[in-house]
């Protein structure tokens, strides 16, 4: 690799909120499911144990038989309606919370699913980015 001598125009891809990602061995990715990349870089359901939340599926990718790769999930970021696990409310409007599974979000956790936009009587609307 080597430093730019010249000009380089970069091409845009997107506006960097959607993505296609290759879907780890014996996983099932539903729609609507929060998604991370486990250690090797594939997109699993979220437990909240990973380190890089990579947005919510858009479609369902069921990979249960197949090896690394063998299929892909469409993923989205921006603002989303979660489940609450019951532990946030208004008071954690514009804070960071946590994914508690692939479909909740907490107050309390280790991997950030986003900012607490709002907190409705649904859910809470987290900005995912």
């Amino acid at each position: 690799m080597t430093a730019l001598a010249k000009n380089a125009p970069r091409t845009r891809v997107g506006e960097g909120r959607r993505f296609r990602d290759p879907v780890a061995a014996a996983a099932t990715i539903y729609s609507g499911a929060l998604v991370a990349l486990n250690a090797t870089g594939f997109a699993v359901p979220t437990t909240g144990a990973e380190t890089v939340l990579r947005g919510v599926a858009l479609t369902e990718a069921d990979n249960e038989t197949g090896a690394d790769g063998d299929s892909f999930v469409d993923i989205d970021r921006g603002p989303f309606l979660i489940a609450n696990d019951g532990s946030i409310d208004r008071t954690h409007i514009g804070t960071d919370v946590f994914v508690i599974d692939d479909n909740t979000v907490g107050a309390e956790g280790t991997l950030v699913a986003g900012k607490c936009l709002d907190v409705t009587p649904e859910g809470v609307v987290v900005e995912i980015l």
